[in-house]
């Protein structure tokens, strides 16, 4: 490892810890928190929707603003104080038992911290487009640790203090990762330099016998905001990898909701919900560490394969779980789920993906496949408990959308697109 990519993984290792410390205390615990304070099931995952919905909008207008106008250290060290800020208020907000207040709250952590690990991916896939031997799942598989220390101590800190308590926490923990990103070197940025054609008269190189057109360069900057998503849309490859991990990350983004509910409804406590969480993300670790490995021994399209396969597999057994303890080490599948298809993605966008657009790609692949599937999910869960149907009965449904997953999987393997 060279001397500049030690560095930077190392940096990056510094901000992945404390941003995804302070975002576990919040993302997965805020189901169970606003039903402590009086909320319903489904209003609890209707706010998350609404949330999700908001995410969904900005993230690409975040990106934009990257690849025309700032760094993504600029716009991540802003977004991240801002962030603090918000999660110190979250309290206040709760306390005084107004919803408005809790609406605006919720609203700017949609805004702020929300969006900052798509901003954090866009910048490594820019570092690593520099430097391509850096290893993404080592510094993501920091954070994975990080949000696993994180929910076991949140847990417990939620019961001995409270909410308010765990928030100030994640408030902190954003503070100092804004810290750490304003020592961490920013990614190489590219403007893009759109051509027009100056007129149509064709000038004959003699030389090779070919008919080039004259062409006028504009100024740096000048890629629209609909040319640069059309660039992005314009790779096959691009589009399937988004539609493949939407409905991967479907069942995972309902599941994370769910388990709020289902562990109290089998008796469980607070405790245990992050000690499920735990287990969750400290799984993540072992194989975010592996993948560049297994990914240079088996290949892309192998390693898309099993790690769809395993979605499923996890899905069905979480549904088919019946104790605290079952729903417990079912989360040991993230291990081989997200943990493999989050480093796998961030990869194989640093080898399709035009550096011109590098932030608009990554923050549309992050809007549709966390933003967009946390809101069909949490749109369906939400619907269907307002109903009256047990959260643990929902699970069995995105068991099966997960195939979908699979079934796209299988068709970029067997049509070549990948």
């Amino acid at each position: 490892m060279s001397s500049p990519v030690r560095k930077i993984t190392i940096q990056g290792m510094l901000l992945q810890f404390p941003f995804w410390f302070g975002c576990c205390t919040y993302f997965s615990f805020i189901v169970a928190t606003l039903v402590d304070y009086g909320w319903g099931d489904g209003q609890a995952a209707g706010a998350i929707t609404a949330m999700a919905v908001i995410s969904m909008l900005i993230q690409p207008v975040y990106g934009y603003i990257c690849d025309r106008f700032m760094s993504e250290k600029q716009l991540t060290v802003l977004l991240l104080m801002l962030a603090a800020v918000s999660f110190f208020g979250m309290p206040f907000s709760l306390g005084s038992g107004s919803r408005t207040l809790i609406w605006l709250n919720m609203t700017g952590i949609a805004v702020t911290a929300v969006q900052v690990g798509g901003l954090i991916d866009a910048w490594i896939v820019g570092l690593k487009q520099e430097h391509p031997s850096i290893n993404y799942g080592i510094i993501r598989g920091t954070g994975s640790l990080s949000y696993a220390l994180s929910a076991q101590l949140a847990g417990v800190i939620t019961i001995t203090f409270g909410h308010d308590a765990r928030l100030w926490l994640g408030a902190v923990s954003f503070v100092m990762a804004a810290v750490v990103a304003i020592n961490f070197r920013a990614a190489r940025v590219v403007r893009t330099e759109a051509t027009v054609f100056k007129d149509e008269r064709r000038i004959t190189d003699e030389k090779k016998g070919s008919h080039l057109r004259k062409k006028e360069k504009k100024s740096p900057g000048t890629l629209g905001g609909l040319e640069a998503v059309k660039r992005v849309f314009s790779s096959k490859q691009y589009n399937l990898l988004l539609a493949v991990s939407f409905f991967l990350l479907l069942g995972n983004f309902a599941m994370t909701t769910l388990l709020q509910l289902v562990i109290p409804e089998m008796g469980g406590t607070a405790a245990q919900i992050g000690t499920a969480v735990a287990v969750m993300a400290g799984s993540e670790v072992p194989l975010m560490l592996l993948v560049a490995f297994i990914l240079k021994k088996i290949g892309f399209q192998r390693l898309l394969l099993f790690c769809s396969l395993a979605y499923v597999i996890r899905m069905f057994v979480t549904a088919s779980a019946t104790t605290v303890d079952g729903l417990i080490y079912a989360q040991l599948f993230q291990g081989i789920t997200y943990a493999i298809l989050l480093p796998l993605a961030i990869n194989y966008l640093s080898q399709i993906i035009d550096e011109s657009v590098r932030a608009t790609a990554v923050t549309i692949y992050t809007a549709v496949t966390v933003s967009l599937s946390a809101i069909m999910a949490n749109l369906i869960t939400s619907s269907l408990l307002t109903g009256g149907i047990s959260a643990q009965s929902i699970l069995p449904l995105f068991a099966l959308l997960t195939t979908c997953g699979l079934f796209l999987t299988l068709y970029g393997n067997v049509r070549k697109i990948w």
